[in-house]
């Protein structure tokens, strides 16, 4: 049987993303809720789906699917989470700017059903923590340590979730303390651009990457609400469901 699959925010560009993505896989997921508050025939001028689907009364989108895919606010994430408790379903994160108190409530709640956490769901930035983390352990307490990226100008937080990853992935595998530098820029229409560089003395290495369209960060929310279905409480990220 496919998926059922609430995602909230579906007005939202990444919402309109893994929305599409869900109903050209219609055998393997299927599109239970989409939550809105913007009238139906708002939401029909940018996708075509069943107008029953169309809620925005979280209990009942919830209620009715397995998997909930969150690229809302922060705020909205924690409501979505209660419910997610209360109808035992599963969570997908993408959302970030989490406070430490939030933050420390996923992982509570994480003790009760299944959460998929992540900063960035591109199978290519995953790829690049692992890079980060074995050059940090190699050469990281002798280089300076810049974290450059390039966000479009409606991005609000700073620096994004995605150089905070980083960032940990760095400092984890460290043996002393060290300062790691951002510089943001939030112009333009960028998807989201990031380079981490180690400089050393006579020489430094640059790990890149580059976003061209969002679809990578959906089509990653979409493996990851595959991966996590038939898992039990805990709290996960991609690096699980990639095998990192």
């Amino acid at each position: 049987m496919p998926i059922n699959v609430c995602i909230p925010g579906i007005s939202g560009k990444m919402g309109l993303e893994i929305a599409k993505l869900i109903l050209s896989q219609s055998s393997a997921m299927s599109l239970s809720a989409a939550i809105t508050r913007k009238p139906k025939e708002q939401l029909n001028k940018y996708i075509s789906i069943d107008n029953s689907i169309i809620t925005s009364d979280i209990d009942d989108g919830i209620s009715k699917s397995d998997v909930c895919i969150d690229f809302t606010r922060p705020e909205n994430t924690m409501l979505l989470l209660e419910k997610c408790i209360k109808y035992n379903k599963k969570l997908v994160i993408g959302t970030t700017g989490f406070t430490e108190p939030q933050i420390l409530e996923i992982k509570d709640a994480s003790n009760k059903i299944a959460i998929l956490k992540a900063s960035n769901m591109s199978i290519g930035i995953n790829l690049c923590l692992k890079l980060v983390e074995k050059t940090s352990s190699i050469i990281g307490d002798i280089s300076d340590i810049d974290i450059v990226e390039h966000h479009h100008k409606h991005k609000v937080d700073m620096p994004s979730g995605t150089s905070l990853s980083f960032e940990e992935a760095i400092k984890k595998n460290m043996k002393n303390s060290k300062e790691v530098k951002h510089h943001c820029l939030r112009v333009g229409n960028v998807i989201g651009d990031h380079m981490i560089k180690f400089t050393l003395e006579n020489e430094s290495i640059e790990i890149n990457h580059k976003s061209f369209d969002r679809k990578i960060f959906a089509e990653g929310a979409v493996l990851a609400s595959k991966w996590i279905n038939d898992k039990d409480k805990g709290l996960y990220g991609m690096n699980d469901v990639l095998s990192l």
